[in-house]
């Protein structure tokens, strides 16, 4: 009976060693997982420092770029794009004003174009329908100019051969005198000089000579009521000029 417990008892005790030794082995692997714990901890914790020393100097740099101007804060970033889009649809309103102005000043361009070219085409029609009425009326003025001198010509024609004939006229009367005053002799000479008679005088009757006379007479009283000349169209219904123009045609 005592071996029998001693046994029992040593079979516990063998239990409780393997129970032990797998403690202890679960302890071993238990510390080596919290050293590999404790290595990793401190890893964590160095890179964690590390961090935070970066994380401290980005806060010093980002406070010096505060202080500095360099940065600012985000409340100014939101009003300077929030005063930057009104600016930019202020500007865009403008532009579309002044396009809107561009638009109806090119309108008005094209309207006072159109206008101005449909002037030029009618003063250009009224330019040309005066420059043929002027040349109508230049070629209607050179013909009467020559028709006028084609008379004038005619009538001085017409006045050398009265003059012509006036001249031959004084001389035959010059001739008859003279043939007279012989005949007589000095005896009629001295009662002549007693009473004396009048001298002939040539009375002409010639039907030219007379409308010469008549259009002479004609000529003093225009000029004596105008100073401008008469014109050539007023003087043709003449008799004189009439008769010139009959003999000449």
């Amino acid at each position: 009976m005592v071996i029998h417990s001693l046994r029992l008892q040593v079979q516990d005790l063998f239990s409780q060693v393997n129970e032990l030794n797998s403690k202890l082995v679960k302890s071993y692997d238990r510390v080596s997982d919290l050293e590999d714990d404790l290595h990793v901890a401190s890893e964590a914790n160095r890179s964690s420092s590390l961090k935070i020393s970066q994380l401290e100097l980005e806060r010093e740099q980002h406070l010096s770029a505060l202080n500095t101007g360099i940065l600012v804060e985000k409340s100014q970033v939101t009003a300077e794009l929030t005063r930057l889009m009104e600016k930019a649809t202020e500007e865009a309103a403008h532009r579309g004003q002044a396009e809107s102005a561009r638009q109806a000043i090119e309108k008005d361009l094209d309207d006072l174009s159109a206008t101005l070219f449909g002037q030029a085409n009618t003063m250009v029609a009224e330019a040309r329908i005066a420059r043929h009425e002027s040349e109508q009326k230049v070629q209607v003025a050179e013909r009467n100019l020559k028709s006028a001198e084609e008379a004038v010509s005619a009538m001085q024609q017409q006045i050398q051969l009265l003059r012509a004939e006036k001249e031959e006229a004084e001389e035959v009367a010059e001739t008859s005198q003279a043939v007279l005053d012989m005949t007589v002799g000095k005896g009629m000479d001295k009662r002549s000089s007693k009473n004396p008679t009048p001298s002939l005088r040539l009375l002409s009757s010639h039907p030219p000579y007379q409308e010469f006379l008549l259009f002479v007479a004609h000529l003093r009283s225009v000029h004596s009521s105008s100073l401008q000349p008469p014109t050539v169209s007023s003087l043709l219904p003449q008799p004189f000029l009439a008769r010139l123009l009959t003999e000449d045609s």
